[in-house]
């Protein structure tokens, strides 16, 4: 009875030898697998490593990753590649003059300096305006005649008030200056001129507050010049200050007179 039993245990076991050899060799031949998958992994990281190191950005490789990854808490630095300085080379085209630039445009408001009619330039005088004046008031015209021998310009409001003398007192503030006409420049040849419009109330129309006291005529500041000239006219005129004060227009070409049939 025996020999069965042994003749059994004899098959199982080369059946349990063969089996180990079996699962052993599968077992080599997917480690070798393996072990080449992560030589080629370790070989790919390191050749991604030294490109990104040449390229200047600094990546870690993680064990058992694919992709490579910036170190944790730090941001990837750029540097730029400096490129060559282009060597410098003898030009051929021909020196271009400069023409002079324009000269800078006038402040608005003003007349340039150069061309600008100056006081002793400028004789000055007053007669009635065309059509005398409204009701309560009346317009008369400064005329400013240019006595030089250039051509020379005027614009904007000249200045003007009361007084009691070529050299004596102001009588009440200066003329106020129009603001339903704008300014434009005039430009006066020699022995030409130009005008500037006054308007001034009666005295009479302000009996409470005026203060009437008699004036000699006018003093005139050519627009932008500080010397002033006078100007006989005389007459009464408010002494409060503010009360009726007269307006002055700007600066006009004075009207061609119509010539007669």
């Amino acid at each position: 009875m025996n020999a069965p039993f042994d003749r059994l245990h004899a098959d199982l076991s080369d059946l349990a030898d063969e089996v180990r050899v079996v699962d052993l060799r599968d077992r080599a031949v997917r480690t070798s697998r393996k072990l080449a998958v992560q030589r080629t992994l370790v070989a790919a990281a390191a050749a991604v490593a030294v490109v990104a190191i040449g390229a200047g950005t600094a990546f870690a490789v993680l064990p058992g990753r694919h992709a490579a990854l910036p170190p944790a808490g730090a941001s990837p630095s750029y540097r730029a590649t400096p490129s060559a300085a282009p060597s410098a080379q003898p030009s051929s085209a021909a020196a271009v003059p400069v023409e002079p630039s324009t000269p800078p445009a006038a402040p608005s408001g003003s007349a340039p300096a150069s061309s600008r009619c100056h006081t002793d330039e400028l004789q000055v005088t007053v007669e009635g305006a065309p059509g005398g004046g409204a009701a309560g008031s009346m317009y008369l015209w400064l005329i400013f005649t240019n006595s030089s021998a250039r051509t020379c310009t005027l614009y904007g409001f000249p200045g003007v008030s009361y007084a009691t003398a070529a050299d004596g007192q102001q009588v009440n503030d200066p003329a106020t200056r129009s603001t339903g006409v704008s300014p434009s420049l005039v430009t006066l040849d020699p022995r030409h001129a130009a005008y500037a419009q006054v308007q001034e109330g009666h005295p009479e129309m302000f009996p409470d507050t005026c203060k009437a006291v008699p004036v000699a005529g006018f003093r005139v500041y050519p627009p932008d010049e500080t010397t002033a000239v006078f100007v006989p006219f005389p007459g009464q005129q408010c002494s409060t200050n503010g009360v009726n004060r007269p307006t002055v227009y700007p600066m006009s070409p004075l009207p061609e007179a119509t010539p007669s049939s």
